[in-house]
């Protein structure tokens, strides 16, 4: 049973939003950037606390501004993940994790003090040891004031409703009392996890049902998380764990590997800024006649010999560099031009150069990301070189120059590749990343410089940050950054028994 506490949904700017699709049961989204987007200051969280989470531990977390990222540790146990995925929760518009974990409150506050507050009421047992527990959702304004309020939602689902749905889900799920059993077990699974489990089942479902009940409290809010499973190329979910990619026995194998998922997902991405500057290019060159005439008939100003000679010089190293990305072909281009060549030529010339720049503008986002992932992965992977290609993707070879699948690479290689990959290209602008445990598999060197990459990521995106770690060498010299997360003494916990 789910109670939602306040009235009104304002949006907080009138700004188109862009989705990524954060949650791990969603498939892949492609989202490109181009440099004609404007974005809208999104809001940002301050403040997250909760109370009794698994019957223990009441953490408070204050987020960071200095660097944009606030890190969490602590010994394994007390909640770093679980606080990760409620996050992720909230903001995905996810209640199913709130009914699943025991807690008492969860809050989270916004930079405008504004704070949603989640109370976990638990009523009574029943049969197979189930708990009935009802979420009871409210909002208050920076002076802890209630907001003005309406129940919008607080009828308990009823047994019909779960029976009209139940030819929707497979076997081995089974109808029970209060939702579905799997294979005869003992665990009764709620709706809310089941439609996690089969996303298509929401698509059945009356729009009364999908509401978001978080949305009052999170719009205008985005968020990408990067979890622990990050090898394993993201599918529909089917009848797993919905905050795993894959069941625990489940291996990547072949085209499983998200390294593939991605080295595909970058040719898609040049191919839509290929098409978007040839449509540029398309333009400009069938107006460069007419623009001509009018500039000279207006005697509008042409640039100075050395200015045009200094522009043509840094679009020429711009265009390299496009075409050591593999986005660009090579191709020849005017040489040896003289001052007094473009004195004569200096009003052709002035709207050229301002063309070209135009038409290479197209691809400043896209090749400033895949240029700071190819710097940093070649200066990280000391026996082999990170190439691309437009039409294949990624691809390595080795110092001899033979090639390298990669699906060869090694666990700790297509960790960082994939780390860096995300946060490059799926974190949403202004949005919120968590990132639990981005230790795993690499090297204390690649520790060690990870929140510098990190933080010079999310200056580029303007987002920001929580990390979850076990790894004092990934934290550095950025102690001040920290929250330390910890529980009573087991004495203390026995003694409340």
């Amino acid at each position: 049973m789910i109670t939602v506490n306040w009235r009104t949904q304002n949006r907080l700017d009138g700004g188109k939003l862009i989705s990524l699709g954060a949650g791990s049961s969603e498939r892949l989204k492609l989202h490109l950037i181009t440099p004609n987007m404007t974005w809208t200051r999104k809001m940002r969280l301050t403040q997250i606390e909760i109370t009794n989470l698994f019957g223990i531990f009441d953490h408070v977390i204050p987020l960071s501004h200095d660097g944009n990222v606030t890190i969490i540790h602590g010994a394994n146990g007390v909640g770093k993940t679980m606080l990760l995925k409620m996050v992720a929760s909230l903001i995905g518009g996810r209640v199913t994790i709130f009914e699943k974990v025991p807690f008492r409150q969860f809050k989270a506050t916004r930079e405008d003090g504004k704070t949603i507050i989640i109370t976990k009421q638990i009523s009574q047992k029943s049969n197979h040891d189930r708990v009935n527990s009802k979420i009871e959702i409210s909002m208050v304004d920076s002076k802890g004031e209630p907001l003005e309020c309406d129940n919008i939602s607080s009828q308990e689902i009823s047994s019909e409703f779960l029976d009209s749905i139940d030819h929707l889900v497979p076997a081995p799920y089974h109808r029970k009392l209060g939702g579905w059993t799997k294979g005869g077990g003992r665990k009764i699974f709620s709706v809310n996890e089941i439609i996690e489990f089969f996303p298509y089942i929401s698509k059945h479902l009356p729009d009364s049902f999908n509401v978001n009940v978080f949305s009052a409290f999170t719009t205008n809010m985005e968020i990408f998380f990067v979890e622990t499973k990050r090898l394993y190329a993201e599918r529909e979910q089917s009848d797993h764990n919905p905050f795993n990619t894959f069941d625990d026995d489940d291996q990547p194998k072949g085209d499983d590997l998200r390294v593939h998922q991605y080295s595909a997902d970058i040719v898609t991405r040049i191919k839509t800024a290929l098409a978007d500057y040839a449509k540029h290019s398309q333009e400009r060159d069938r107006t460069f006649p007419a623009r001509l005439v009018k500039f000279v008939r207006d005697e509008e100003s042409s640039l100075s010999e050395k200015s045009i000679l200094a522009s043509m010089s840094e679009i020429e190293l711009k265009r390299q560099r496009l075409v050591a990305l593999g986005f660009l072909d090579s191709e020849t281009e005017l040489r040896d031009i003289s001052e007094e060549d473009v004195r004569r030529s200096a009003a052709a010339l002035t709207i050229y150069v301002d063309d070209i720049k135009q038409k290479l503008n197209v691809f400043d986002v896209l090749s400033d990301r895949v240029g700071r992932l190819m710097d940093i992965v070649n200066a990280r992977f000391k026996y082999k070189r990170l190439t691309l290609n437009r039409t294949e993707g990624f691809r390595f070879k080795a110092l001899n120059g033979a090639p390298i699948d990669i699906s060869d690479l090694s666990s700790g290689e297509q960790h960082e590749l994939v780390l860096l990959y995300e946060l490059l290209f799926r974190v949403p602008k202004n949005g919120l990343v968590l990132v639990d445990e981005p230790e795993i598999s690499l090297h204390v060197a690649w520790q060690a410089s990870f929140l510098e990459d990190l933080m010079g990521i999310l200056k580029l995106t303007e987002s920001y940050g929580i990390v979850a770690t076990h790894s004092p060498v990934l934290i550095g010299n950025h102690w001040g950054l920290t929250k330390e997360l910890f529980g009573p003494s087991v004495e203390e916990v026995m003694g409340q028994k």
